[in-house]
């Protein structure tokens, strides 16, 4: 499977010098500019955009109210809407501090990493299936999932977080997270990162398949960490980027001593490690117990056999049942837990292959090593230990704080996830074919303040969200609107729509509904290893967050495709943001939709008294963190009248019609759009 590079006019032309292309370059902490106006910047972010600002004639927009702010912060750090208590509390909180407290309310949330590790999720490509030609299921994919919630939420530093992806089985404990059973479980488990892509596991040209797969690492490592098409390098010399053809194989023999597959045979099978578990030892000890004693009460009844035996029948019948209890626990002993991970291979360099065919090889191989396009940027890497896959040098090298990409690609993420737009807006292609950053001395100062704070990526959000920038209203004045439609100068902040994951989850949570555990791994019902799990299955209505649910390569929950989460099999820097009549169809039609507008319809009428009016003050309230308008009110009345139900009494006719109204609301724009 080759990957495909991009093509365009001057794809003949040799790839710029990597000192002359900015992405390339050292990262500078420039001194924030100096401003007219600063009595507006709140922190140094601000004197970055003010200053491009100042020069384009452009005035920012004003403060969001807080009934926008705190829906705009809890949807972004969170994916849920705000209830109308902390809505309230908010507004009435007269502290100078009060939205400092909000945020970091958010960011201590265990929702957070559920939130912020959905996004990690689709650069990782995650899934709990193969897909492509044998979509077996991913038994335990989800451990994956959860470790990377996890890390969001425990603000492990991001450099460990690369590392322990990309090597995290050779890595020594953090001095940080100890070295106890969970934390070595999570190095193990850390590395499914590189085994979670989608295999031709059918294909049976094994060394196609395994440099296929090789392909497929370098290419999610490279977009993900380095914001660079790498495999782009498999088949000549990047037409853009300085990788080299060399490069590409150099970092392939490092994938290629890893083990990723560990069955190569008719349909190939993955890598699975067991974990290090306390609780398995201890199961594992009692059940050897159990079989000894067994087995003592058979050795003893079989040594009464040249003795008298009043009851030989009856002790003939018991050592036939000792046995058989005996090979029933043999064959059933405890299973130790098990994760997708790779392990150590065989240690080998890879030769070129000319054209990206592994038929025809270059006649030397080529050492194993990192991308020397881009040393000059970096110090020396460390030579590969020659016992060693290399793996354990890449994390290294990734993670260095000189590394010039990998800071400005985590901070650009970040700032795309607030803003709806990254600084630059290709987040996975910094190269010479990317855009190029809006704001660069920006963007450099946020990679460095990102290093210099320790990796830490909850000391980032912060950093961002208690920025006048950030807390801008989406409106924009009459010049921003005229010069800058697209705001790339930051003069408002931008409208976003919610990815499908947020929407479903808001729906259960204003039904009062959504259920907060966090769920291990589903058992995706298989034939002979095959998924079998249609979009209607019963546990895509269930009420657990969204993240918690099964993804199905090459089949996912409907909902999904509809609000634009389409492929699970593919590295996803930015999800795609359509409007179709689909959607407005989802909320008004479907069964989840149907069932949660009925939910908050009993709701409503359980928690307010018989005023109408106040019941849908309630319902713009839990849906819009608003109280509706005099007009809105009178609609909804007018709705409530009118409104066709065939019900035989008159407190199902009520329940009806409720359930329709809030349909309706669930399809306005505004509760799928945070301001």
């Amino acid at each position: 499977m080759l990957t495909v590079c991009a093509a365009a006019a001057s794809s003949a032309s040799a790839a710029e010098p990597a000192g002359g292309h900015w992405a390339f370059r050292p990262v500078r902490s420039h001194a924030p500019p100096e401003v007219r106006d600063g009595a507006w910047a709140t922190n140094d972010v601000d004197r970055f955009v003010l200053a491009t600002l100042e020069r384009e004639r452009l005035t920012p927009a004003p403060e969001a109210d807080r009934r926008t702010l705190i829906r705009r912060a809890t949807f972004d750090l969170t994916g849920l809407p705000p209830t109308p208590e902390e809505v309230d509390a908010f507004t009435k909180d007269a502290a100078p501090d009060a939205y400092e407290k909000l945020v970091d309310r958010l960011l201590a949330s265990p929702r957070y990493g559920e939130r912020w590790g959905r996004y990690w999720l689709d650069l990782a490509r995650y899934a709990d299936t193969n897909g492509s030609d044998e979509n077996y299921a991913y038994p335990n994919a989800w451990r994956y999932r959860d470790y990377v919630i996890r890390a969001f939420n425990a603000d492990k530093p991001y450099d460990r977080f690369v590392a322990e992806q990309v090597a995290g089985d050779l890595l020594p404990p953090s001095s940080l997270g100890g070295d106890d059973e969970r934390a070595a479980q999570d190095r193990l488990i850390a590395t499914g990162f590189l085994v979670l892509g989608p295999k031709l596991l059918a294909e049976q040209d094994k060394a196609k398949l395994v440099m296929d797969v090789v392909d497929e690492q370098i290419d999610v490592v490279g977009q993900t960490f380095l914001g660079l098409s790498l495999g782009c390098a498999r088949c000549h010399d990047h037409k853009f980027d300085p990788v080299s053809i060399v490069d590409y194989y150099a970092l392939a023999g490092v994938f290629k001593s890893t083990r990723t597959m560990g069955d190569l045979g008719f349909v190939s099978l993955w890598n699975e490690r067991e974990l290090p578990s306390g609780a398995h030892r201890a199961a594992a000890a009692d059940h050897e117990k159990n079989v000894a004693a067994l087995k003592a009460q058979s050795d003893s009844l079989v040594r009464q056999a040249g003795g008298e035996l009043p009851n030989l029948v009856a002790d003939s019948n018991r050592l036939a049942e000792l046995r058989g209890l005996i090979a029933a626990l043999e064959a059933a002993p405890p299973a130790p837990p098990t994760a997708m991970a790779v392990a150590a291979g065989d240690v080998q360099d890879v030769p070129v292959h000319v054209r990206g065919s592994h038929l025809t090889l270059a006649p030397a191989p080529t050492p194993r090593g990192m991308i020397r396009t881009l040393d000059a940027s970096l110090p020396p890497p460390p030579p590969v230990d020659p016992a060693q896959s290399g793996r354990l040098e890449l994390a290294g090298w990734l993670t260095h704080p000189a590394n010039p990409l990998t800071g400005r690609v985590m901070v650009n993420r970040i700032w795309q996830g607030h803003f709806g737009a990254g600084i630059v807006s290709t987040p996975s292609n910094f190269g010479l074919r990317g855009a190029p950053p809006t704001h660069p001395e920006l963007l450099d100062w946020l990679a460095a303040e990102f290093v210099r704070g320790g990796w830490s990526v909850k000391r980032m959000h912060r950093l961002v969200m208690l920025s006048s920038t950030y807390r801008m209203s989406s409106t924009p004045n009459e010049r921003a609107r005229a010069d800058d439609p697209e705001n790339r100068h930051l003069a408002r902040q931008n409208r976003r729509r919610l990815e499908a994951e947020p929407i479903r989850d808001a729906l259960f949570a204003v039904a009062g509904n959504l259920d907060l555990t966090a769920h291990a791994g589903f058992d995706i019902p298989t034939k002979e290893r095959y998924a079998r799990l249609p979009a209607t299955d019963p546990v895509f209505l269930s009420n657990r967050r969204a993240v918690y649910l099964p993804v199905v390569r090459s089949g996912l929950y409907e909902m999904f495709g509809i609000f634009d989460y389409v492929d699970a099999g593919v590295h996803l820097p930015r999800r795609p943001v359509t409007t179709v009549p689909q959607q407005a169809l989802f909320m008004l039609n479907s069964e989840l939709a149907g069932r949660q507008a009925e939910a908050l319809a009993k709701r409503l009428m359980a928690e307010v008294s018989d005023d109408e009016s106040a019941r849908i003050g309630r319902a713009y309230e839990l849906l819009y963190a608003r109280p509706p308008t005099a007009e809105e009110t009178s609609r909804g009345l007018a709705y409530l009248a009118a409104a066709p139900v065939a019900a035989p009494e008159e407190n199902a006719k009520r329940v009806a019609a409720w359930t329709s109204l809030c349909r309706v609301l669930f399809a306005a724009n505004e509760f799928v759009y945070v301001n």
